[in-house]
C-alpha cells in the first residue's frame, strides 16, 4: 500500500543504526575498523532494539554517518539492501537550507534585500494577493516568523466557502472525495498554492510577533528566486549548488508523476494504530513531491547531504562566510525547532543545520564549525498510534529526542 499523504514536519532527530556496513574516509581516504565503530554500532543497536520492542518495528531502521577531518564512518539497523554513501533518500526540510542559501546567494549578489517588503519581489497578481504582504520581509519568511498559512500542514479552515474546506488542500486535489475525483499525479504550483492563500485570506499572525514553521513561507522565497533569475527554482539551486559542488547523485524532484526515487534508494515504512489485527503498515517510497518544491522535494544520499552541509556552514559552497554567519543568527522557535535562524537550526554538541520528515525519513544533519564534525542520523520507520492525534505527537517527539541525544553522542565518540 502507497501512502498517498502525509503532512511534512521537521523536529530534532537524531538517528543511528544496528549493521555497520560501511567505514569511509570523505576525501582523505580509508578509516580501518576500530572501536569507534565498534561504540557507534553500539550506540545504533541499543536505539533500534529500544523502539522495536516498544513498537514492535519489524520493517525499517536506522542509519547515521559521521565524519570529520581524519574519516568518515557509516552504521545502519535493520536496513536491505544495506545503506551505501550512494544510497538514496527524500532529505525533506533538509531541502530549505537549498532555499536559505539561495536567497543569501542573491543577497549577496545584490539582487534583493532582506528587509524589504516581498511586494518588491513578487508578481502584482491576484494569486500573490497574500495576507499581510506590506509586512512580510525575506528574512521573516526565512526565520518562519511571516505568519504565512502553510498549505502542506494545515487543514484549510471550515468556515472557508470552498469544497475542500476542512481538508488539508494537497490531500484533497490528490485523493479527492464524494464530489472531486483525485489526481495523485496531479503536478502543484506556485501560482495554484497562492491563489487559494489569497482568495480564501488564510493567514497564521501578523508578522514578526512569533514563530510558526511554514512550508508555504518557503514557496515564496522559491517564487522570488525564480523572478530574480527567470529560471525555475529547481534548475536554479542545481546550476547554482549542486552541480558546481559535484553533488553527483542529488537532484529535485519536481513533477508530479516522479514519484519514485533513482535506484539504489533506501526504503521507509510507517505504522498505524497499536500492535494488533487492526495495525497497519505502509511503504512510504512513493510520493508526489511537487508541491514541496523549495521545502521537501530534494533527493540526496548520505555523502552528498553530509558534504553540503559541511560546504554551506564552512563557506565553501557559493555563499560567503560573513553571510553564513548570518543564516546563524538564532531566535527561539518552537518544541520542534527549539532554535531557529535563515534556514538553519542549533543544536549544542552538534551544531548547525536542517531536520527533516517526509514521510517517514526523520532525518537531522548537523556541522559543527569548532571540530569540524558532521553528524547525520536518519529513522525510516514513524509511529502514530491514533491518526487523528495532532502531531508532533508524544511518540513523534520520544524518537525525535532520542535520536538527537544519540548523534551528540555519536560526535562525542570519533572526537574523542
Amino acid at each position: 500500500m502507497k501512502l498517498r499523504s502525509f503532512p511534512l514536519l521537521v523536529f530534532t532527530v537524531l538517528l543511528v543504526g544496528f549493521m555497520l556496513q560501511t567505514c569511509t574516509l570523505q576525501d582523505h581516504g580509508l578509516v580501518q575498523p576500530g572501536n569507534t565503530q565498534a561504540r557507534l554500532q553500539q550506540l545504533t543497536d541499543s536505539l533500534f532494539n529500544h523502539f522495536s520492542a516498544k513498537w514492535g518495528i519489524k520493517q525499517g531502521g536506522i542509519f547515521m554517518r559521521v565524519s570529520n577531518p581524519r574519516g568518515s564512518y557509516l552504521v545502519s539497523t535493520n536496513i536491505n539492501p544495506a545503506v551505501q554513501e550512494n544510497s538514496h533518500y527524500r532529505v525533506a526540510s533538509i531541502s530549505k537550507t537549498f532555499t536559505a542559501a539561495a536567497i543569501m546567494r542573491l543577497y549577496q549578489e545584490k539582487q534583493l534585500l532582506l528587509d524589504v517588503p516581498i511586494t518588491n519581489y513578487l508578481p502584482n497578481t491576484p494569486a500573490y494577493n497574500i495576507p499581510n504582504k506590506d509586512k512580510i520581509t525575506i528574512r521573516l519568511l526565512l526565520q518562519h516568523r511571516a505568519g504565512v498559512f502553510d498549505i502542506t500542514n494545515q487543514d484549510i479552515p471550515t468556515s472557508v466557502n470552498q469544497p475542500y474546506a476542512g481538508k488539508r488542500y494537497y490531500d484533497f486535489i490528490r485523493q479527492g472525495d464524494k464530489t472531486h475525483k483525485g489526481d495523485d499525479t496531479h503536478t502543484f504550483t506556485y501560482d495554484e498554492e497562492f491563489t487559494v492563500i489569497s482568495d480564501n485570506h488564510l493567514v497564521n499572525h501578523e508578522p514578526g510577533t512569533q514563530f510558526h514553521y511554514s512550508n508555504s513561507g518557503y514557496h515564496i522565497l522559491a517564487r522570488i528566486v525564480e523572478g530574480r533569475t527567470n529560471m525555475s527554482f529547481n534548475d536554479y539551486i542545481t546550476q547554482t549548488f549542486i552541480q558546481p559542488l559535484k553533488l553527483t547523485n542529488t537532484y529535485g524532484v519536481v513533477l508530479g508523476t516522479d514519484q519514485r526515487m533513482k535506484n539504489p534508494f533506501i526504503d521507509s515504512f510507517l505504522y498505524f494504530f497499536p500492535v494488533g489485527p487492526d495495525r497497519q503498515t505502509i511503504t512510504t517510497i512513493e510520493d508526489n513531491m511537487s508541491g514541496l518544491i523549495a521545502d521537501g522535494h530534494v533527493v540526496s544520499t548520505p555523502a552528498d547531504i553530509s558534504r553540503w552541509m559541511e560546504l554551506l556552514i564552512s563557506g565553501q559552497a557559493g555563499v560567503s562566510l560573513e553571510n553564513v554567519n548570518e543564516m546563524k543568527k538564532m531566535l527561539p522557535g518552537d518544541e520542534g525547532n527549539e532554535r531557529y535562524g535563515l534556514g538553519l537550526t542549533f543544536d549544542e554538541g552538534l551544531g548547525y543545520g536542517h531536520d527533516g520528515f517526509q514521510p517517514t525519513y526523520l532525518s537531522r544533519l548537523r556541522y559543527n564549525p569548532d571540530t569540524k564534525t558532521t553528524v547525520l542520523v536518519v529513522a525510516t520507520f514513524a509511529y502514530i498510534k491514533d491518526p487523528k492525534e495532532v502531531q508532533p505527537g508524544p511518540d513523534f517527539l520520544d524518537l525525535a529526542y532520542r535520536l538527537r541525544d544519540i548523534g551528540i553522542q555519536g560526535a562525542q565518540i570519533v572526537n574523542r
